[in-house]
């Protein structure tokens, strides 16, 4: 079950509107997940189910650049969902961690900034596995916890927003656990509110060590055959 306090509310559907910062991190983790798909989908993409998807704006985004014959949204807020009229899109009032579909549903997960806000991520896991088929991918976000509590401290996030931080090693053990296998595992973004040449910066700060200065953490787990 979701807890309360992590489910967000019609103002945050408001707040992307005009906050540049929620604008950013959309733009920012839609772009990643396009790479990821891009990079490690291996098959025709005909279903996509995005996690925790609020107003359904990245799974808008998504499905405009891929054309997904299939694409589906589900998050605990009623009042996100309806805020998207889009018919091209599911969209379907649920909880991460009981998942309402069958085996082998989808060809690729999405649950950006997603997994901190639950409060069983093992069981949201393996809900993840089972509904993904064969080599499908799983893409997941979310902050690193030194710096989320940085943003928490000044005002930056609310407090007690997040049920539970992992570090990034942290969430591939429970990625791991759950049965899938790491292709990705990284830091990314240098500013809750974008930087110039940001891609570049981040690469060069990956390769000389210096990626633990970088926000947030990115990580993608492929279902092989057993």
């Amino acid at each position: 079950m979701v807890d309360q306090k992590g489910v967000l509310k019609y103002e945050y559907y408001e707040g992307r509107k005009k906050n540049l910062a929620l604008k950013y991190r959309l733009a920012r983790r839609t772009k990643e997940v396009l790479k990821g798909i891009e990079e490690y989908n291996r098959h025709k993409l005909d279903s996509l189910l995005d996690i925790g998807t609020a107003d359904a704006r990245m799974l808008e985004m998504l499905n405009n650049e891929l054309s997904v014959q299939n694409a589906v949204g589900i998050d605990f807020s009623a009042d996100l969902l309806h805020t998207n009229p889009n018919k091209d899109l599911f969209l379907v009032q649920a909880d991460a961690v009981t998942l309402p579909f069958k085996n082998n549903s989808f060809d690729v997960l999405v649950a950006m900034a997603v997994i901190e806000h639950v409060t069983d991520p093992s069981q949201m896991m393996r809900e993840c596995w089972r509904v993904i088929r064969d080599e499908g991918i799983c893409i997941l976000s979310t902050p690193d916890p030194f710096f989320e509590h940085i943003a928490t401290k000044i005002g930056h996030l609310k407090e007690d927003q997040h049920n539970e931080t992992f570090s990034l090693s942290n969430l591939k053990s429970l990625v791991e656990r759950a049965g899938f296998h790491i292709v990705l595992a990284e830091k990314f973004m240098i500013s809750p509110i974008g930087f110039p040449f940001e891609d570049g910066i981040e690469r060069v700060m990956r390769i000389v060590g210096l990626d633990f200065l970088l926000l947030n953490q990115l990580l993608i787990g492929k279902k092989s055959e057993q």
